[in-house]
């Protein structure tokens, strides 16, 4: 069967599901390796990894307090 190849360029925009913030400085389109078929890699959004870094923090330092209470 004869096949027809052309290449196109489309433009997409990438949010965070979570928060909403864009993504597109954190979005990279690429070619898989095994099926060579066009992905998309996302890094994990930054604010809302500062978000959770945060409240692990104050997560350590609550249990800091309720050890020394312990104690």
């Amino acid at each position: 069967m004869p096949t027809i190849e052309f290449e196109t360029e489309i433009e997409i925009e990438v949010y965070c599901a979570t928060c909403g913030c864009g993504l597109c400085n954190e979005t990279e389109s690429t070619t898989g390796f095994n099926r060579e078929v066009r992905q998309f890699r996302v890094n994990a959004c930054p604010d809302c990894i500062d978000k959770k870094d945060r409240e692990i923090e104050e997560l350590k330092n609550e249990i800091e307090e309720l050890t020394q209470n312990i104690s």
